[in-house]
């Protein structure tokens, strides 16, 4: 099995959170004819940024960074293309601040035909992996099967109850010491929904529709810290694929996940 696959298919496994629940506000602190502010509802176009340089080589990439190669480009004007056909106008955009996201939302939004600046938002970029970063994959899923008792990596993948979210708490333990940033699970599942909840929230104001753009195992994370199905993506989320969202009243609908319809569209 190639490390191109390998890495695929561990970006396919399922990120388990624990999520905490908000205290309630004392009754007694609201006035008795107090209403709830109006809120709108939210449609959020959560994507994955184009190829990279990095991907192409089959290099380790979290907070380490590359632009993306010419196909990544394409997708990128591809995915906002398609969106624009299907008459989607965004209100707000978002991105993860690394070159390989900002490269990808600022191509969409020109082909989608919105006029202002996409956000940047450090939450929203792909989990650190401390002294792997920039590495070849292959060593570091090796080194995570060794850690977690299997002989390589293909056992690894090869074992029908293999979890992700065990084997990014082991790459994290196998940087202990290293004075580099390696996360949990847990944690990179915590910053993304973070940061979704503040962009919701914020535009639930006015409502509308808004195009975030992250990395494949933080969206995994955030997916799967909302319920989301995630047994059909088998190979992880695609470059350019986009998972809908919905916001309403605070409560989140997942709508599609690692849907590639818009890219397919803008392709023609």
């Amino acid at each position: 099995m190639s490390s191109r696959r390998l890495l695929r298919l561990a970006a396919a496994g399922t990120v388990a959170v624990a999520l905490c629940s908000l205290a309630a506000v004392s009754a007694q602190a609201v006035e008795p004819s107090a209403k709830k502010p109006k809120t709108q509802p939210v449609t959020i176009y959560l994507t994955r940024h184009g190829e990279t340089m990095l991907n192409a080589l089959e290099r380790v990439q979290g907070w380490s960074d590359s632009p993306l190669t010419e196909d990544g480009r394409e997708v990128a004007e591809q995915l906002g293309a398609g969106l624009a056909e299907a008459g989607i106008e965004f209100e707000a955009a978002y991105s993860a601040d690394m070159v390989r996201h900002w490269e990808t939302v600022s191509l969409a939004l020109d082909e989608a035909g919105y006029d202002g600046e996409a956000v940047r938002d450090g939450r929203l970029r792909e989990i650190a992996f401390g002294k792997y970063e920039g590495g070849d994959g292959l060593e570091m899923w090796n080194d995570i099967a060794v850690e977690l008792g299997y002989a390589h990596a293909g056992e690894l993948f090869g074992d029908p109850e293999f979890d992700m979210g065990v084997a990014l708490d082991a790459m994290a333990r196998l940087n202990e010491g290293s004075g580099l940033t390696a996360e949990t699970s847990a944690e990179v599942a915590g910053r993304a929904l973070a940061a979704l909840e503040d962009i919701a929230a914020k535009q639930s104001k006015k409502g509308g529709e808004v195009l975030v753009v992250s990395s494949g195992i933080t969206i995994m994370a955030a997916l799967g810290a909302l319920g989301a199905d995630l047994s059909e993506v088998v190979a992880g989320i695609e470059n350019g694929a986009v998972s809908e969202l919905v916001y309403r009243n605070g409560e989140w609908t997942v709508r599609t996940v690692n849907d590639l319809s818009y890219v397919e569209a803008g392709s023609d």
